[in-house]
């Protein structure tokens, strides 16, 4: 019974992990997208889909010192 529940356990932090990757590959081409563009508009979405970024890569570094 607990190498099923362990099973489960990995295999539902692989999904979790897998899906922070395409959250965040998403926000690159999105911001690739946005570059193309280049008006005042994109150049600050760029600015803060960045910051987003840059959170949720702190977030998933396992840094819980907040």
């Amino acid at each position: 019974m607990m190498k099923l529940l362990t099973a489960a356990l990995q295999a539902y932090v692989a999904y979790t992990n897998l899906k922070l990757r395409r959250y965040i590959d998403d926000l690159e081409d999105e911001i690739d997208k946005l570059a193309s563009v280049g008006d005042a508009a994109s150049v600050l979405r760029i600015e803060r889909l960045s910051k987003r970024i840059k959170r949720e890569q702190l977030r998933s570094s396992g840094d819980n010192s907040d």
